[in-house]
């Protein structure tokens, strides 16, 4: 009986010894998978920017933890590193966040990395541009308080000369950005046609598009009751 008893014992010994040599053998316990990893998606208000704009980024991160950051880095020529800053998510794994381009940024491309978390983390990569004001966009994007000296003269409180005056002040100091056009000549008698003027008041009232108020601005010039300065 006795000896039935030491034969389990030792079997017994030979399972848990097995068993225990099994789990060791792993040096701990697994890493999680990539599928596993704390990702993040994220992107830019726009493609480019301005001096002195804000890019706002927003996105989501796939598994809220409370205990994790969300950290967004960005580099610059060289992956020289121009601001890093935390931004909290909310319970819903959204984000969103607001960098100012101020003296610290300059013309160019400039590479954002977002990463949730020290560990078991993925890196999310993507890139926005700087672009001098003195660029002439394509769409010809002018800004929205310039549309009042518009509607001031579409409704004859201002006079043709004001206006004129008010648009090549714009032009020369860059709030207005007019495509490369041939400067002609008018007499004094000549009066700004009153399409140019009905095109202003409906820009103003957003009935038309920022395309269509430059080809007005283009046709003063071409025309010779406009001049720009070179």
């Amino acid at each position: 009986m006795n000896k039935k008893i030491f034969t389990i014992s030792i079997i017994s010994l030979i399972l848990i010894s097995s068993s225990g040599q099994s789990v060791l053998g792993y040096g701990g316990p697994p890493e999680q998978s990539s599928s596993n990893n704390y990702t993040v998606d994220i992107i830019t208000d726009n493609t480019s920017y301005a001096l002195g704009e804000s890019v706002v980024f927003s996105g989501s991160v796939n598994k809220y933890d409370e205990d994790r950051n969300l950290r967004i880095t960005i580099f610059g020529t060289g992956n020289s590193l121009i601001v890093s800053q935390k931004t909290p998510v909310n319970m819903d794994g959204t984000f969103l966040h607001e960098v100012n381009l101020n003296e610290k940024f300059s013309d160019g491309k400039f590479t954002v990395k977002a990463q949730y978390g020290n560990s078991k983390a993925t890196i999310a990569i993507i890139a926005f541009e700087v672009i001098s004001s003195n660029v002439v966009s394509q769409d010809n994007k002018i800004p929205s308080w310039i549309k009042n000296n518009a509607g001031w003269w579409a409704d004859g409180q201002i006079d043709d000369n004001s206006f004129v005056e008010g648009i090549q002040f714009l032009i020369k100091e860059g709030f207005m950005q007019i495509p490369i056009t041939e400067q002609g000549s008018a007499s004094q008698d000549n009066k700004i046609p009153s399409w140019i003027k009905n095109n202003a008041g409906w820009w103003a009232d957003g009935q038309i598009d920022d395309n269509s108020f430059v080809e007005g601005i283009q046709f003063l010039i071409k025309e010779g009751f406009m001049k720009l300065s070179k």
